[in-house]
Parts: structure tokens; sequence; C-alpha cells
């Protein structure tokens, strides 16, 4: 995976410097350009062609699902990859709904760049249609959770609070109060600015969007169902069409609600970088974080048995300790004193938080990473911070979108309140349970953050001070019991029936740790855990391997799930210098080559 990707995962798009905007292109690499405000929303699935050999709709649900009958809507997004069968044929699966996590990542730009990667792992013994959907208020959906309106505002806020400029959360009061203040006027402007009732800021729970996902499978099958009575004059028994769903980092935590929600409509689904229900919730995202320094220590492992080859390891280093020590005396340092610096003809700021969130999102993915991040951290122990201040916390599309003119469409065509989407929904989620959000809880908050992860407690500790000020409390919510039992046999005669949960997870993930996977597991009746013996978030984005892709298809097709435990090991492992990955099944699987 390239590094444009990694502000993608896992509340990823929350956390770095630059948010406000969407890392994807608006229209991608798929096909021609196409105009989302040309469709008009409808309740039943009405699809267009678009980005040459995909299909589009907008599919009309309720605004609020505590009064689905209210004439206030919303217009859900949705771009399927059609099945590369015949869908009569014996192997057609069926659709496949995909979430790429975030939240705030739009499913639909995401699939525009890999949905053809991610249907050759689903793919085997059967064969899907892809459809991905942009959540209520993300992306191409309506109405937009965007509290601007106006680029240039955005671009112009997220400048003036640039981490650079601001003191470390963990070490500083001052650093705190001027965090917690930003993210308080951001809530004021966003009640200013989508006022009331009927704001889409009420009505983004992760419920609401398992309640939508209930509303696609519905209208899909009706669709289908409709297809085939044309077809076929005999129409078949009419059974309540399951889910079939494919969920990342958070969307683990959409389809754990989904699954708790409807337990008697869940298909086929997997679920790959566990969240932790409860610990999200509750608006402290502790659980999230408890890998964070295991998983760091596996890169200065790699670094140190790399040898010469890893930058950051000096002759005399005994272990990975030392250079650990290294690393974590410049955060030290930078807390204490950031260092002022000049480059590309504007002088920067160089903090603790900087350093601390580059090493957090190159841990996403450390195939591609691993390199970039040892370089990176040696020049900066040396006192060049040049490459540090290319890295991924300063956004290269600011300056760009802050000259775009203004865009009226409904929906717009770029996607640019990914930040905002993202505040919505967490916020939201954790209303009823994060108490007062007050400093001094934002105080604690930040103290327990830097306890659990001395490396990149700081920076997650942004997840919740952004909650600071939020008045928006949904009104359709679901906040557990979480779990589904055992589901029934899978039918005989070879048609999709219940089958119990499957749960991935990588050995080392600072995101999301494997104990939640083991966790989820014990509340799913059936489930199964498999672990990827390797190092970054969710077994699909930060590794390869064969293995894991044939359980996957296997569990597509026939609703098996492998014996709890399973362990898979990449194609290839995380190494300094980083080896391409241009051999053998994995490559195949990914289309980077042929074997």
């Amino acid at each position: 995976m390239q590094l444009f990707m990694l502000t993608l995962w896992s509340v990823a798009t929350l956390l770095t410097a630059g948010a406000s905007a969407i890392l994807f292109p608006r229209q991608a690499d798929a096909g021609s350009p196409f105009d989302w405000s040309s469709i008009t929303p409808s309740p039943d699935l009405q699809y267009q062609d678009c980005y040459g050999g995909y299909k589009c709709a907008r599919l009309e649900v309720p605004l609020d699902w505590s009064q689905p009958n209210s004439t206030a809507r919303a217009a859900i997004a949705i771009l399927t990859i059609p099945v590369s069968v015949p869908e009569n044929d014996p192997s057609f699966g069926g659709t496949l709904l995909f979430n790429p996590g975030g939240p705030g990542n739009s499913a639909i730009e995401f699939s525009l760049a890999l949905g053809e990667q991610i249907r050759a792992v689903v793919d085997g013994e059967k064969h899907f249609e892809i459809l991905a959907f942009d959540p209520r208020g993300v992306g191409m959906s309506t109405p937009s959770a965007d509290c601007y309106h106006n680029t240039f505002n955005r671009v112009a806020d997220t400048l003036q609070n640039m981490d650079a400029a601001m003191p470390p959360v963990a070490a500083s009061d001052l650093g705190l109060q001027l965090r917690y203040s930003a993210a308080e006027a951001l809530s004021k402007l966003c009640a200013q600015t989508a006022p009331g009732p009927d704001s889409i800021f009420a009505h983004m729970s992760t419920a609401s969007v398992a309640r939508d996902m209930l509303e696609i499978v519905e209208r899909v099958d009706e669709l289908r169902q409709t297809t085939q009575k044309r077809a076929n004059s005999d129409k078949a028994d009419r059974t309540d069409p399951l889910l079939q769903f494919y969920g990342i980092s958070y969307g683990t935590m959409l389809g754990n609600t989904f699954a708790s929600m409807f337990p008697d409509r869940i298909g086929r689904m997997v679920l790959d970088g566990i969240v932790d229900a409860d610990d999200y919730l509750s608006g402290k995202v502790l659980t999230t974080i408890a890998d964070a320094e295991k998983t760091i220590d596996q890169f200065y492992k790699t670094c140190y048995d790399a040898g010469d080859s890893c930058p950051l390891r000096q002759k005399g280093d005994k272990g990975p300790s030392d250079l650990r020590k290294r690393v974590d005396a410049l955060l030290r340092s930078l807390e204490e004193e950031p260092v002022a610096t000049v480059q590309d003809g504007r002088y920067r700021l160089v903090t603790s938080f900087q350093l601390r969130d580059t090493i957090r999102l190159c841990l996403y993915d450390p195939l591609s990473q691993y390199e970039y991040l040892a370089a990176t951290l040696a020049s900066s122990v040396a006192g060049d911070y040049s490459l540090l201040l290319q890295g991924p916390t300063v956004n290269p599309f600011l300056k760009e979108q802050a000259c775009m003119a203004p865009d009226s469409g409904d929906p717009p065509a770029a996607y640019s309140w990914a930040y905002e989407a993202a505040v919505g929904v967490f916020c939201g989620d954790s209303y009823a349970s994060a108490g007062k959000r007050n400093v001094s809880w934002a105080r604690e908050a930040v103290r327990q953050q830097a306890k659990v992860s001395f490396t990149t407690g700081e920076v997650w500790s942004r997840l919740m001070l952004s909650c600071a000020g939020w008045e928006f409390d949904p009104k359709y919510a679901f906040h557990g019991p979480f779990g589904s039992p055992a589901p029934p046999r899978s039918k005989s005669d070879g048609t999709i029936g219940q089958a119990p949960l499957l749960i991935l997870s990588n050995r080392y993930d600072h995101a999301t740790p494997l104990r939640n996977a083991y966790a989820l597991s014990k509340q799913h009746g059936g489930s199964s855990v498999v672990v990827q013996e390797a190092v970054g978030h969710t077994t699909l984005l930060s590794a390869q391997s064969a293995c894991m892709a044939r359980l996957i298809q296997d569990y597509y097709a026939t609703g098996k799930v492998p014996r709890n435990g399973t362990t898979c090991k990449p194609d290839y492992a995380a190494q300094i210098p980083s080896k391409p990955c241009g051999e053998g099944v994995a490559a195949t699987i990914f289309g980077t080559t042929t074997e």
C-alpha cells in the first residue's frame, strides 16, 4: 500500500493533521467521471451506469429510524462492482457489502481505488457482486456532515490549528486547553451550520448505519427478485435476505452492531481488525492502543536485525532497546522544546506530536513504510527534520483545496468534510456514556492515553478531545448488549444460509489489538478467530497472505469457519530495506504481477 492510503484506517482521518482533506482523488482511477447529483434518490434501487463499468444509486432512507414514517429523509450513495459471472451461474454468491473503516471514510472512494483487489481476495469458489456505500453524512451520501460549506474557511481553520503550532497535550496544560477549545469551537460551528432535530449530526450513529445496511440488503433482494420473476414466471419461495459483509477496523464496530441488533439476518460476516465496542462507546478508546508499544518494539527489532541496512542502528548498539532509547529521548526533548526549522520557503516548528504521529501512521503499513520510518527517525535523531516535514502528518492538498471554486452540487463533487464526519459519528456514538466532557475529563483522558502508550498516546488523545462541547445525542442508538447466538446449520442445498462470524487480526496491531478479536469471538456463538503472524493494522491492508485469502474465500463459499486460533503466515515479512511484493500467489491476488 502507498503512504497516501494511511489516513484511511481506524479513525486515522480524525487524528491526522490537516485531516479535513480526504486523500483519495474524487474520481480515483476507475473509468470516466460521474456526477452523483444527476441521480434522484429513490426508496428502491434504481441503478445508473457510472465510472466506466460500475453501477451507482442513491437509496432514500428515513433520516431518523426511530421515526421511520417522518418526511425527513437521507440518501445513501451506493456503488456496485458487478460480479464476474452471470447471476444465474451456480458460482454466483450474491452481493457483498464492504466498509473500509473510519469513521468518516468513503467506501465509494476506497472501492474505486481498490475494489477489484478486494474482489480478488473474496472471490474463490463463489463470485460476488461488491457493494460499497458511503455511510450517512459521509462522502456522496446526503445530507452531508459538512460544517463549513466553504472549503477556504475549512482550510484556514485547519492551518490555524496545525499541530506544529500547538504545545503537546501530554506535557502542557496550555496545549490541552488549546486543543480542547479548538474542538469546542468546531462543535459550535457544526451546531450553527446544521442545527435542530433534523441535523444530520443527530442521525449519524453506527446503529443508524447498521439499519441502513439492512435496508440495502432488502432493496438488493427486492431488485433481484423482480429481475428473476421477469425471467422466470415461477417465483421462488421468498425468505428474509441475509447480509454478507466485510468490515475493516471501524467497519468491525459496524458489523458487530449489525450482528447484535439483527442476529437472524447475518449471512456471511468477516470482521478484520477489531474495535472493542464498549471501549469505543465509552469515548476513552484505551483498549485500542493496548498493544501499541509492543507493535513499535517490532519495528525496532526489525531495524536492529537489519544491521547496517537500517540507518537508525548505530555502532555499539546491543539490542533493539538502544534504538528505542534514542527516539524516546528525542520525543521527551521535543515535548520540552519544539525545534524551529526553515523548509521550502516556510518556517516550521517540529513537535513531539509530529514525530509521534509519523510513527503511528507508518505502523499501519510496515511492508512499505518501515524503510521510510527508519530513515526519518535516524535523520531526526541527528537533527535533520527534512524527511519528517515531508511525511504523512503534512497534508499536501490543503493549498490545492484552498483555491478550489465553490461547489454547489448536491452532493458536492469532492468530499472534503471527512474530519467533521468522523467527529459526528464518534462523538454521537459515545455521547450517552462518555460523561461530562469538560476540561477535567479531557485532562484525565490525556493522562490515561499517555500512560497506556508513551509513543502514540498523545496523538490518540486527540480523538477524545475532538468531542469537546459536542451536543448532538442520536435518537436511534444501540449501546449493547453485543453478541449473537450460534446460527443454525447452513442450508444443505448450496444456497446461502446463516454462518458464524469469521474474525481476523494481526498478531501485532497498534490500533486494534489481538485481544479484541478473542473478546469479540466470545460474544458471538460459533465464531472463530484467525491470526495473521504479521505487524500492522488489519490483515487485508497491512500484509499479503495466500493462506488468509484461501480461508476468506472458503468461508464466503461455504460458511464454515476454521478452528479458533488458526494462524496464517504472510507471504512477505516487513523488512529494511523494503522488499517489493512482486512474486508468488499474493502478488497475483493483489494484481501486482502474475506467477
